[in-house]
């Protein structure tokens, strides 16, 4: 069968990423109007809007009202190095470190409560549900730029009465550090990361321009095979490169 020929719209979506990815339309560049591009391409009106729709929802364009369609700066990326996050025992926040090492402030906003587990939770801490967690919701900035979410989850059995049960209340911060001063040592930790569409409120928070997506990365600390927290993070898909270093082990004397 015949492969069937692209909406009209299509094709000058094509044409005009095409140019964009070329760099012979740059950040900042003014579009064609829709008249231009009816004009150009002997199309109507809808199918010249279409086309631009295209272009915004792929997060190449953004219109500014009364002034037309530009092309969308891209932001340069930052390395997030998850596999290696680690390299050395903390004793502070890792996105503190890994901020300040880029040469950029770090500050972020939070806010703690007690709550009860929801089955999802529990099941990530090993907990029965309506088991009382720890929930703290935390958005972390890089000279005023939001750049992540997170919501972290720890049982409050394993913390209550302790001088680091609030998060970040307490003499120390970072989830390693607070829980070394009470004992509990965390050995490992796992990752799950995600693509996804924002949602309304992430999106707002983090500023993020229609058509791009995020990174989900579920994150959970472990002291043994106990899990001891568990987090949601969200970051800009544009913003961040997740690198990963993954160890292998030397070879054995029997190999």
């Amino acid at each position: 069968m015949a492969a069937q020929p692209k909406p009209a719209y299509q094709q000058i979506a094509d044409d005009i990423r095409q140019r964009i990815l070329d760099g012979d339309l740059q950040a900042g560049d003014k579009l064609p109007t829709e008249t231009d591009l009816m004009a150009d391409y002997g199309v109507s009106r809808i199918v010249a809007r279409n086309a631009t729709q295209v272009l915004q929802g792929e997060g190449l364009v953004e219109k500014r009202q009364g002034a037309g369609t530009f092309v969308r700066g891209q932001r340069p990326r930052r390395k997030r190095i998850s596999g290696d996050l680690y390299g050395k025992r903390p004793t502070a926040s890792p996105m503190r470190r890994q901020t300040e090492a880029e040469g950029r402030r770090s500050e972020w906003e939070w806010q703690t409560r007690i709550t009860a587990a929801t089955k999802a939770v529990a099941e990530r801490l090993a907990v029965e549900a309506g088991d009382e967690v720890v929930r703290t919701t935390y958005r972390f900035f890089a000279d005023d730029e939001p750049v992540m979410l997170s919501t972290s989850y720890e049982p409050r059995a394993l913390i209550a009465g302790t001088p680091v049960e609030q998060p970040e209340g307490g003499p120390v911060t970072g989830v390693v550090p607070r829980l070394d001063s009470i004992g509990q040592h965390i050995t490992h930790v796992t990752e799950d990361v995600n693509a996804r569409a924002p949602r309304p409120y992430e999106a707002e928070q983090l500023q993020i321009a229609p058509g791009v997506p995020v990174m989900a990365i579920t994150r959970t600390y472990y002291v043994g095979e106990r899990p001891v927290e568990s987090a949601d993070i969200v970051v800009a898909a544009d913003r961040y490169t997740l690198s990963y270093v993954i160890p292998i082990p030397p070879l054995s004397d029997e190999a």
